[in-house]
């Protein structure tokens, strides 16, 4: 066992060389009551082991200085390091201050020192052991934490599994800048897989929700890269099916669209996952007198199969945006209730915080003089029909949310590219910026878009699900899951 001194920097100790591969990466959690650090392997964790010179050789060299870390290490007096088969653990203790009477037995803590803490840092990346994040088959997650919380002591070994919540792997497809996935975040679904073709969709993922994205086109996709997954969820282009792509809903692109269906349902086929979410706009249903739908219900014919239709506003967004959900499951029927939030949220509940401190506030797109005269003719709630013919001339077949401004009291039509139709805040000769349509679409100020170029930006956004939907959606998922778990179901 190796003694350390009381550290003012944080925790830095090197390791006989090759105990672990100098390189590899590893994260860290922190138990806040039991005053541990427990580092597990992650190929995308941000710590990374480095290397200490010891003559002509290099050992690996752990050094993590973190805020908290560095606390811990401070309030100890010393620190041992024991090196154990799967793990190692940094003891910390702290020496007693007060003066040993004659005839008085002590214990051996008062003697060394008071234990203070521990941190625990399990194999690097590479090793065939993962401590991992806690799962309720994980009995040597509960052994540690019997022995280093001092509150579980007394309480039976049933009773501690009931206080820890199961994780649940999650694979996502068609992630694009990861909308769905970010109202998915939860402490219980761990994204261990993502793939979306758009590398500034992909930028904005990672940026936002992990590094565990792949960017590459999905029907190159070996299923055996995917990690084993209790649910995959995702949304299949749905530009080869949506009304508001009318002018290109025939051609031969849009048709390649549609058949991306094909490649979920052979990932599903091969996964087997416990439960998949397909979202996509309601034309999902009917698109070649329900060719698609059929596609899932036949070749996926061993889950139990719902459909819905969800709006935005009825689950508490701000949109009318609609989404067809098609819920797959293999431990029992899911459906989503029929919901509407008895007060409606609006344009101004949306939009009431962004400013300019923002991330995205400043990405907008400028209109030319003729565009921005036309928009000056358009009142809150009105659209290119305010627009006097020989300012703006359209024909009849013209979309209702083409030159469309908002209302502060009124709901937000659905979020497309709304660049391309000139949609329009409730005050200003302008289009929406970014960061306006992103917290119509319910994302919040951390959430931050990129892009090579604004209309990238703005697609992104426009191709996304809104939070209201997604978490709706994740509520009912989860709780079947827990429920199949005998666990904790979700508030």
């Amino acid at each position: 066992m190796k003694t350390l001194k009381k550290s003012l920097r944080g925790l830095t100790f090197s390791l006989e060389k090759d105990t672990v591969e100098i390189g590899s990466h590893f994260n860290y959690y922190i138990n806040t009551t039991s005053r541990d650090i427990i580092i597990s392997p992650d190929k995308n964790g941000k710590g990374t082991v480095s290397r200490k010179k010891c003559g002509k050789t290099y050992k690996p060299l752990y050094d993590i200085r973190s805020k908290e870390v560095r606390e811990l290490c401070q309030a100890a007096d010393y620190m041992q390091v024991e090196v154990l088969e799967n793990k190692i653990v940094v003891h910390t203790f702290k020496k007693q201050r007060h003066i040993i009477q004659r005839n008085h037995i002590v214990s051996i803590e008062e003697l060394v020192g008071r234990k203070t803490g521990e941190i625990v840092i399990c194999k690097a990346a590479g090793a065939e052991w993962d401590f991992g994040r806690p799962t309720l088959a994980n009995d040597e997650y509960f052994e540690s934490l019997c022995r280093t919380v001092p509150s579980y002591y007394k309480k039976s070994i049933k009773q501690k599994k009931n206080e820890i919540k199961a994780i649940y792997n999650v694979a996502s497809l068609f992630s694009g800048a990861g909308l769905l996935d970010y109202s998915f975040m939860d402490p219980q679904f761990k994204f261990v897989y993502a793939v979306d073709f758009d590398p500034d969709a992909c930028d904005t993922y990672r940026e936002n929700i992990g590094d565990h994205i792949v960017c590459q086109d999905i029907r190159t996709v070996d299923s055996e890269t995917i990690p084993n997954t209790d649910l995959i969820i995702g949304g299949p282009c749905c530009q080869g099916y949506s009304n508001a792509n009318r002018r290109d809903i025939d051609k031969e692109t849009a048709a390649k669209k549609r058949l991306l269906i094909d490649d979920y349902i052979r990932i599903v086929k091969d996964k087997k996952p416990k439960v998949f979410v397909i979202e996509n706009v309601p034309q999902f249903y009917t698109k070649e007198h329900g060719l698609y739908i059929n596609k899932v219900l036949e070749n996926l014919s061993e889950y139990e199969i719902t459909c819905n239709t969800v709006t935005d506003c009825s689950v508490g967004g701000y949109t009318s945006r609609k989404r067809a959900i098609v819920i797959g499951s293999r431990i029992g029927k899911i459906e989503l209730p029929d919901a509407k939030f008895a007060t409606v949220k609006t344009v101004h509940d949306a939009l009431k915080d962004v400013d300019a401190t923002w991330f995205n506030y400043a990405d907008v797109s400028a209109p030319r003089k003729e565009t921005e005269a036309a928009m000056s003719y358009v009142k809150p709630g009105g659209n290119w029909k305010d627009i006097p013919p020989e300012i703006h001339p359209f024909g009849a077949d013209t979309h209702s949310d083409r030159f469309r401004r908002l209302s502060w009291n009124e709901v937000a039509p659905t979020i497309v590219n709304w660049r391309k139709i000139c949609m329009m805040p409730p005050e200003g000769n302008r289009i929406l910026n970014v960061s306006e349509a992103a917290a119509l679409m319910g994302l919040d100020k951390k959430f931050k878009i990129l892009g090579k170029t604004l209309n990238s930006k703005q697609q992104q956004i426009g191709n996304g699900v809104t939070q209201a939907i997604g978490k709706f959606i994740k509520k009912y998922v989860l709780d079947a899951l827990n429920y199949n778990t005998q666990n904790i179901v979700s508030v």
